[in-house]
């Protein structure tokens, strides 16, 4: 089983990376571009996705939909990590397929928590964390 991370800042990536590396042995790729992440998608079957908003290209949302769409990602979780303090985001973010939500900077004990419990339970649904 592996997590794949898109996220285009390479210090974020290697934070999360890091943070999840304490909560699993799963592999976890990266990838800035989300374009090439949704090719990945298509290629290779990833356990869970942690998905930044602010991506060139397509904004995270826009990947989580066009994932959403590939039947085999129907149930896995989906997790945003992003700075964007939108209006409306968290609630665009849940109504597009995203499984939870958090806001940078991340707190690295509540990351954690919430990998731990995706990643212990399966495809377990939890409400967007508030």
């Amino acid at each position: 089983m592996t997590i794949l991370i898109v996220e285009d800042n390479p210090t974020n990536a290697m934070i999360l990376k890091h943070l999840a590396k304490k909560v699993t042995d799963e592999e976890i790729l990266i990838e800035a571009d989300a374009t090439k992440a949704l090719t990945l998608c298509h290629n290779r079957f990833f356990s869970m996705l942690i998905v930044d908003h602010m991506l060139p290209g397509m904004s995270g949302l826009q990947f989580v939909k066009a994932i959403r769409m590939m039947e085999r990602y129907d149930e896995i979780p989906v997790l945003m990590v992003t700075a964007d303090q939108e209006p409306g985001l968290r609630e665009a973010a849940s109504e597009g397929g995203v499984t939870d939500f958090l806001t940078k900077p991340v707190e690295a004990v509540a990351f954690r928590s919430l990998l731990s419990s995706y990643l212990g339970h399966g495809a377990a649904r939890h409400s967007l964390a508030g």
